[in-house]
């Protein structure tokens, strides 16, 4: 057995040599540019955002009012109240407010407040509790960027309305252009 030990190591060595020499490693082919195609799709964007003296979706504040049944006015702008639309698609924007100014049981009648202008030249018109359209087809912005309308309000206050601090809640809301009007909030 002792002289058979030379020849299984060379055996050995030789099936190594050999199973070397016949060993392909699996390489991947190398390229000097790869392409693919990536695909997004962006879907419309209906996005309005209101802002009074700038501040986005901000308190109405049109300060302390005499109760002289005289008609006042905000003239819409950077410093009082503007609607902004950042959406992709044209849309149709709305109007409403949530009903009469109230004080407790007091309250002044949703007739007496009033919109106007929209960039559009919009008629002085009351409040309605339903959504009434103020701009049609408006937009979109170019890339980037928003549109802007100025909105002007007008109050009057009624000879002998009680004193105190008066709200009511103003809505805007947009669809896609010539979508359905909107029912809520």
């Amino acid at each position: 057995m002792k002289d058979f030990l030379p020849i299984l190591l060379l055996a050995g060595i030789i099936m190594l040599i050999v199973g070397m020499a016949y060993y392909e490693p699996v390489n991947a082919q190398v390229s000097e540019s790869a392409t693919q195609t990536l695909q997004a799709n962006v879907t419309e964007t209906v996005a309005i955002t209101a802002t009074w003296n700038s501040a986005e979706n901000g308190t109405i504040d049109l300060g302390n009012l005499p109760a002289d049944n005289v008609e006042k006015e905000w003239q819409g702008g950077n410093t009082a109240e503007e609607v902004h639309s950042y959406s992709n698609v044209a849309i149709d924007l709305y109007v409403r407010a949530s009903g009469n100014l109230t004080n407790g049981t007091n309250n002044i009648t949703i007739s007496n407040l009033k919109y106007a202008d929209y960039g559009a030249s919009v008629a002085k018109t009351s409040f309605t509790t339903t959504y009434v359209q103020v701009l049609g087809n408006w937009g979109p912005p170019e890339h980037l960027g928003s549109l802007t309308v100025p909105v002007d309000l007008y109050l009057t206050v009624p000879l002998g309305a009680r004193p105190g601090l008066y709200t009511t809640t103003i809505y805007h809301a947009a669809v896609q252009a010539g979508g359905t009007a909107p029912s809520s909030p």
